[in-house]
């Protein structure tokens, strides 16, 4: 069988440009990667809600199925696109109708992992948002990027990369999932231990309270010692767990 390909959704804030590492070390191993530039982030003038980041995922990954199994990679924010943007592409979906291939994992890297109907904050409202948070698009201040995105990298190297964040558009964070894919595609959540205390808290809350809403297809959880970005901070060891996780060897 051919290798699956995978499709690395990128965060708020950022840009396909941050996944460069990670895709550089699959490529070595022989793997193919897609990452779609969300318009949520970055895009001038804002966008009101994420449906344009939703049918960017849509169609990058309903052309990628008519031939490849595709494994779906998320961090951050882009777990709630992700999860809610899947509807029908999974395997046996795709298989029923006719198609070659089909999305056969999720791995959420310090994703939103949640149920249908949720929401980032409750709409008009800027409840669990940053304290600079204001209508239109939400700017980051470089000297916060340490401490939110790039915990274990150096000032140097976060000095760099906060160049590349983007101003995000406000109304994502109103918006509500409709589907979660975790329901029925296979899916491995990397929990980061090194990440924001209140972000891991978070994470490991998701997990739990999906796990007890029913059906799920969370089969494995693997835990790092990194920051909020493992792909960046060690895109050899991501690189590795990702091939592992899609039935390669590494």
């Amino acid at each position: 069988m051919s290798k699956p390909v995978f499709v690395l959704l990128h965060g708020a804030w950022h840009s396909p440009k941050c996944w460069d590492r990670l895709i550089t070390e699959l490529e070595k191993a022989g793997y193919s990667a897609f990452a779609p530039a969300l318009p949520s982030s970055g895009s001038n003038p804002p966008v009101p809600d994420w449906n344009a980041d939703i049918d960017i995922i849509r169609s990058t990954v309903s052309d990628l199925v008519q031939k490849h199994d595709v494994i779906i990679v998320m961090h951050s924010f882009s777990g709630m696109t992700g999860g809610t943007a899947l509807e029908g592409l999974d395997k046996e979906a795709c298989f029923s109708k006719g198609l070659k291939g089909g999305v056969v994992r999720l791995i959420y890297m310090a994703a939103f992992l949640v149920p249908e109907g949720s929401q980032h904050s409750p709409h008009g409202t800027r409840d669990n948002m940053l304290p600079d948070m204001k209508t239109g698009i939400v700017t980051f201040a470089p000297e916060g990027a340490k401490d939110m995105f790039y915990q274990d990298l150096d000032d140097d190297a976060v000095a760099e990369l906060a160049k590349d964040l983007q101003p995000q558009s406000f109304g994502v964070f109103w918006s509500t999932t409709t589907y979660a894919a975790w329901r029925y595609v296979p899916t491995t959540y990397i929990e980061c231990t090194g990440d924001r205390p209140s972000t891991h808290a978070a994470a490991q809350y998701l997990l739990e309270t999906a796990k007890a809403s029913g059906t799920h297809k969370i089969e494995r959880i693997i835990k790092v010692d990194s920051g909020h970005s493992p792909f960046i901070s060690k895109p050899e060891w991501s690189a590795h767990t990702l091939i592992k996780e899609a039935g390669g060897q590494v």
